[in-house]
């Protein structure tokens, strides 16, 4: 039998040694390969939802947050993958707070990007032309896409009715200044180009007169023949005798009425225009731009009267005899109606 002698050990040992050192240097390769491959695979493999999806970041959400709730909706991976990924993306990578839209097939790679660019979904609300502002802050207190209360409760008349696109979260107080900021800009601008010698004296009349044309027709074109009927009686001297008036002021004592009687016109209220002379103290709704323009650029018509025709709109008239004839007609229909 051969001896081995310690010179041979030591030569042979460096051989040995070598070949581990390869070993472990080719694993670390592998194993380094093999985790990339499995990252990259996991990165870019698409969500497992079918419709589109959104995701909620709350301010202040870490990784381990934003992880779960992008493994809630479907894109599912180890957070240890979103961590090295946004090693890899560097310091630039600031996932935003927000909601934010996932399209079908959304990949977490995709889904980061979404969430770093921060470009929540827009949601929209529409106040609709001549509500008030009771109405709408009804309306946006039932929306659960809002948060905050309302405080103090918006003057009647100061909102402008328009569709708003907001943001998920969205404080409700801030709607309600966009509204009034909204409507400041724009009323004003219309209040600069006014016909001359109006019988208003301010835009907060203008308003109020605005707000009752509002409620007296949902016909565009009649817009400008029923601010025309209004200007004419408030240069005359005549009271204005509007419908939608006298309920405002029921609705404001807490009397709901379906059906407007007669002797609802002797009702007591500073916004029965059948009792006070000239304009209410306050607007009787929100109207809308096209409802002030009428009011500021009204045609020149010389009707002071008008009713209801049966078809929607109104039958006006320029003389109470033309006007009782008008009324008498519109019964007829009512009756006719009703048979």
């Amino acid at each position: 039998m051969t001896k081995t002698t310690p010179e041979d050990e030591q030569q042979s040992s460096p051989s040995w040694l070598g070949r581990l050192s390869l070993m472990v240097l080719l694993l670390t390769v592998f194993t380094l390969l093999a985790g990339g491959v499995y990252v990259h695979s996991i990165l870019n493999r698409p969500a497992i939802f079918v419709d589109d999806q959104a995701v909620i970041i709350k301010p202040g959400d870490g990784r381990a947050a934003i992880s779960a709730r992008l493994n809630s909706v479907g894109i599912e991976h180890p957070v240890l993958v979103m961590r090295i990924e946004e090693i890899r993306r560097g310091r630039g990578y600031l996932p935003k707070a927000g909601e934010f839209a996932l399209p079908k097939g959304t990949s977490l790679s995709m889904a980061m990007d979404i969430i770093h660019d921060g470009q929540s979904i827009q949601h929209q609300f529409t106040a609709p032309e001549g509500w008030t502002s009771a109405e709408i802050i009804t309306a946006l207190m039932a929306d659960d896409r809002l948060t905050g209360a309302i405080t103090p409760q918006p003057a009647e008349g100061s909102l402008l009715p328009e569709t708003y696109a907001f943001t998920r979260g969205t404080d409700r107080g801030e709607v309600i200044k966009r509204m009034q900021s909204l409507q400041e800009m724009r009323f004003a601008a219309l209040w600069a180009n006014r016909q001359k010698n109006l019988p208003i004296n301010s835009l907060e009349e203008a308003i109020i007169l605005a707000s009752i044309v509002e409620k007296e027709t949902g016909l565009a074109a009649e817009r400008d023949k029923v601010a025309s009927v209004f200007i004419n009686r408030l240069r005359a001297g005549m009271r204005l005798q509007s419908d939608p008036t006298v309920l405002y002021g029921l609705r404001q004592a807490g009397e709901e009425v379906a059906t407007l009687l007669r002797r609802h016109w002797e009702h007591q209220s500073p916004w029965n225009t059948y009792r006070i002379p000239g304009l209410p103290i306050t607007p009787i709704c929100n109207p809308g731009e096209a409802s002030l323009q009428a009011v500021l650029q009204p045609q020149d018509t010389g009707y002071y009267y008008f009713v209801a025709d049966g078809t929607g709109g109104h039958a006006f008239a320029k003389t109470l005899g033309e006007h009782n004839r008008n009324v008498r007609a519109w019964q007829a229909i009512k009756k006719q109606q009703s048979q």
